[in-house]
């Protein structure tokens, strides 16, 4: 989804469309496929080879990825750089700022990628070489980065409503150095802890950015509240492992940690911007209503806080209730959405 986004929105803010239509389905289909390898080793363990072959399956959707938004961009910057900012008569500098940080953003899925090939293959560490250092290249320097970045351009954009310049600054400015420093100096102080307290800052921001929206808007459609739930999500999830980080939680906070970035932050914002850009209730089938849509975000919600709830309880139940929970939130949202692009 976040791939799939990053095609249809950014050649948009330089006034351009793809350049290619093949392209983007040879990167989905090398990259679902080393995906799949990867996830089968993690379950039943595959030979060196193999897992080397879906990094690198990977790895190609990543390249091909790059070269498509280069092909299509690059040529527009060149001759007028000026295009960049011209999406209204006098832009934001908080605007402006977040358009400069999308390269950044892809730059990390460029530096996480190259992390990852140097795990099987003879490439130098240049920047670092752990599975840790490059999950957080891509979740907190690719994945989150473009959220804050396309967040602060969309939601002023959906809801009518400017967030505070200081609040878009801060978000933006701490969420593009904290990755690089979290990544390089994974549970390293005094470093890893300066990336930890600014990725909490910027979490804590986008939290801010996303209420005053939500607070000043008349437009409160059902993919705000995903979008509000899953930054509240990244908030809690950060501010865990940043407890651990400083020596104040325990390792407990680390399972909450990944459940609550996974299932709260990536996936409630994701459904809620896909329900934005693409409202159910337009659809002319069973189900097309803002009410199922809502309650499968709520289903999600509840189920992934019942998941960061269990870790405090002796009740293993509550994982295990909160992940069905998650999945018959996913499973409808599936629905709603391939009922709705598909017809």
């Amino acid at each position: 989804m976040v791939f799939g986004m990053a095609y249809l929105l950014l050649p948009s803010y330089v006034g351009r469309t793809l350049s290619t239509r093949r392209l983007p389905g040879v990167h989905f289909a090398a990259a679902y496929a080393g995906t799949g390898v990867l996830v089968t080793d993690g379950l039943v363990g595959l030979s060196p080879s193999l897992v080397a072959l879906g990094e690198s399956l990977w790895s190609l959707g990543v390249a091909i990825f790059v070269g498509t938004l280069l092909w299509t961009v690059a040529p527009a910057v060149v001759t007028d750089s000026e295009i960049v900012f011209r999406s209204a008569d006098r832009p934001q500098r908080s605007t402006r700022l977040a358009t400069m940080l999308l390269p950044v953003a892809v730059g990390y899925l460029v530096v996480g990628t190259v992390a990852l090939l140097s795990m099987v293959t003879s490439l130098p560490e240049l920047v670092g070489r752990s599975f840790p250092t490059v999950v957080h290249y891509y979740a907190a320097g690719f994945a989150a980065l473009l959220i804050f970045a396309l967040g602060a351009r969309l939601l002023t954009g959906f809801f009518h409503e400017s967030p505070p310049r200081y609040l878009s600054w801060v978000v933006l400015l701490c969420g593009a150095v904290a990755p690089g420093t979290l990544a390089l100096n994974f549970w390293r102080p005094p470093w890893f802890l300066v990336g930890a307290g600014l990725e909490f800052v910027a979490m804590s921001g986008y939290v801010g950015l996303v209420a005053v929206v939500m607070y000043r808007t008349d437009r409160r459609r059902t993919g705000l509240y995903g979008i509000a739930l899953g930054a509240l999500s990244g908030a809690v999830a950060v501010g865990a492992v940043t407890l651990v980080a400083f020596g104040v939680g325990t390792a407990t906070l680390v399972g909450v940690h990944v459940d609550v970035v996974l299932g709260g932050f990536f996936l409630l914002t994701i459904i809620g911007y896909a329900y934005q850009f693409f409202p159910v209730t337009n659809g002319q089938f069973p189900g097309a209503t803002e009410r199922t849509a809502l309650t499968t975000i709520l289903l999600l919600a509840f189920g992934v806080g019942l998941q960061a709830i269990s870790a405090f309880t002796a009740y293993s139940w509550f994982h295990e209730a909160g992940s069905s929970l998650a999945v018959f939130g996913t499973t409808g949202y599936t629905y709603l959405m391939a009922r709705r692009l598909l017809g």
